[in-house]
């Protein structure tokens, strides 16, 4: 079973196994300058507004969540984003964007769902999801 965003609560918390993609922005000031700064003030490659410095979180504190909720992390790796090839590289380097994958064990014992360690953070994410059908069709399998 593997799963892919990054609605913990509803895919991969309530399933016996699984893995867990997540791929976010890490809150560094220097991802705040070109994150937030440059693609969005400067350059306007990406639309103003579309990034929220305060929801930034680092490969620290994302793992930190995903293991207090019973998830073991694998992977962390940086990917940085070349605007002239216009591909994605895997990098060491995560202080900019990054990926993470993490593994539940069904013979790990998990939190409630309504335990759950992010669950103010998640509330948004959750409504945007119950708005989409599609993501509610996915969040089902």
């Amino acid at each position: 079973h593997v799963i892919l965003g990054v609605s913990c609560k509803h895919c991969c918390i309530n399933s016996p196994e699984g893995s867990l993609f997540i791929t976010t922005i890490n809150k560094t000031q220097l991802s705040y300058a070109l994150g937030i700064v440059f693609s969005e003030q400067i350059a306007g490659i990406v639309p103003k507004g579309t990034h929220t410095w305060e929801k930034f979180v680092s490969p620290e504190k994302l793992e930190s969540i995903l293991e207090s909720n019973g998830l073991s992390v694998q992977t962390v790796v940086g990917m940085l984003y070349n605007p002239f090839s216009g591909y994605w590289h895997w990098s060491e380097n995560t202080s900019l964007n990054y990926a993470a994958h993490a593994l539940k064990s069904s013979l790990q014992e998990h939190p409630a769902p309504a335990e759950f360690a992010l669950k103010g953070e998640t509330e948004e994410l959750q409504a945007e999801a119950s708005t989409n059908t599609g993501v509610q069709e996915e969040l089902k399998k």
